[in-house]
């Protein structure tokens, strides 16, 4: 049995119309996922940084830590 390489594309299609959409929103929704727990991690390293650079400041300031 010979099937027209037409007819493999025009299949090819049709699969793709089916299975592509749920499989790009679950890799969106993947992504998504990853982004904002990055973004968390992000901003908790961020806060981390502010609040040792505010207590050095602070030590410069009040005349080093008393060593």
């Amino acid at each position: 049995m010979s099937v027209s390489s037409t007819a493999l594309f025009i299949l090819m299609l049709a699969f793709a119309a089916v299975v592509g959409p749920p499989a790009a929103s679950s890799v969106a929704t993947w992504w998504s996922i990853r982004l904002r727990r990055w973004s968390s991690s992000v901003r908790e390293a961020w806060a981390r940084f502010v609040a040792w650079l505010r207590e050095a400041l602070l030590r410069f300031l009040n005349g080093g830590d008393g060593k």
